[in-house]
């Protein structure tokens, strides 16, 4: 689709794609290894980008498993054999250090890991005869670790806001630069990894941030052509008067709470007056993500008919079978991943959020209510209480013992 005349470039935007993750303990190696397929294979042969910008998270854990890093490796040497150029940012499931191995040899192979502080204000360069795109990456910044004294740190105010104005200043001092040494429109990206203050996040998010302490001012943007963002797995738009601001999202769902979003990936066309497009592509998925409400009965019955979806279901039933989970899975729901007894067995936490206080309860008690709640029995046999009994009463006599 022609947008103008001028002579565009093409960006494409993905980010967390957390490699190596579990949905509720099933693999999710299979989503991943379809979507990183047609990633390579089908769409960027089809749009040729001349930029791909992964935003962070491309692990799901420091020390990935290693099916994961493989799976990296391939993807990443076919998207170097299409000769499109490469923009990763480390994100905060990303190791910062193994992430950013080789990186001097893969920048030339068109490969930008920005890892370090001391990268950010290294732009991608990529020209034609009208323009300049300047794309810089921000890793996930942690300001207990980033802000100091130190030679690796910036010495600035210890907060969210103190660091990524930081990054910014350093970004938008080199576009200055840029600009006064040619004669072409410069126009920029920075794809960073945060949770911009207005993004809406979901239950497979893991911030452990106060409010909006760990989060960052859009305004900090301001200037900047696209703000490819990472971190918050649902797609979206942020707002901004002085910039765009995007989530492309994770290109799988990750939580239940994620069942209803359009999983995809951004194309953003460009050109020396600024974005003239920004494209939404639904990425191919292996199932959906399905999640009931119900009774035992109800969910045995016909009125939930068997399918090969994700599914969580929630019981509504004062007891529920021990055995329910297998029959579910076994009988209706093949990719069964999750079992939530609506009701509380052990009255620790009902739906109205009143009950026991665990810090009031005996170490005795917690272990007989944990018992009950992993074996969905309302009472244990008096064996099993003997056993939690003797076994807490041994355990509390040895730790006297030590103090």
């Amino acid at each position: 689709m022609l947008t103008s005349r001028l002579s565009r470039m093409r960006i494409l935007h993905t980010s967390d794609w957390h490699l190596g993750r579990r949905l509720e303990g099933e693999s999710l190696a299979e989503p991943h290894d379809v979507f990183l397929n047609w990633l390579t294979k089908e769409f960027i042969p089809e749009h040729k980008p001349d930029l791909i910008v992964i935003a962070g998270d491309i692990f799901d854990r420091p020390v990935p498993p290693t099916e994961a890093i493989e799976l990296y490796e391939r993807s990443l040497a076919a998207i170097v054999k299409s000769g499109t150029q490469v923009l990763i940012s480390a994100g905060n499931h990303d190791s910062r250090v193994r992430l950013g191995m080789h990186s001097s040899f893969l920048d030339s192979m068109g490969v930008h890991l920005r890892t370090k502080l001391s990268h950010v204000d290294q732009a991608v360069r990529i020209e034609n005869d009208e323009m300049v795109l300047l794309a810089y990456g921000i890793p996930y910044l942690e300001p207990d670790v980033d802000a100091g004294i130190d030679a690796h740190q910036w010495d600035v105010n210890a907060s969210q806001d103190g660091v990524m104005e930081q990054a910014l200043s350093l970004i938008k001092a080199d576009i200055a630069q840029n600009k006064k040494a040619t004669k072409k429109q410069i126009r920029s990206l920075v794809a960073s990894h945060a949770w911009v203050v207005g993004g809406s996040g979901s239950e497979s998010e893991r911030n452990v941030k106060v409010g909006t302490l760990g989060q960052a001012k859009a305004q900090v943007f301001d200037g900047i052509d696209y703000v490819a963002m990472g971190h918050l797995h649902g797609p979206q738009k942020v707002n901004s008067d002085k910039s765009l601001i995007y989530y492309s999202g994770s290109p799988i769902p990750f939580s239940f709470s994620e069942r209803d979003h359009e999983k995809r990936v951004l194309l953003i066309d460009i050109n020396a007056e600024g974005v003239s497009e920004v494209a939404s592509h639904p990425v191919k998925q292996v199932r959906k993500m399905q999640q009931y409400r119900d009774t035992v009965e109800a969910l045995l019955s016909d009125k939930y008919p068997p399918n090969e979806d994700w599914v969580k279901v929630i019981v509504t039933d004062n007891q529920v079978p021990i055995n329910f989970f297998d029959l579910l899975k076994k009988q209706k729901f093949k990719y069964l991943v999750q079992l939530v007894p609506e009701k509380s067995i052990d009255g620790i936490v009902d739906r109205s959020g009143q009950g026991v206080l665990l810090q009031n309860l005996s170490h005795q008690d917690v272990t007989k209510r944990f018992v009950r709640r992993v074996t969905r029995s309302e009472e244990l046999s008096a064996e099993m209480e003997e056993a939690i009994e003797n076994c807490c009463a041994a355990i509390e006599k040895k730790g006297s013992a030590i103090t």
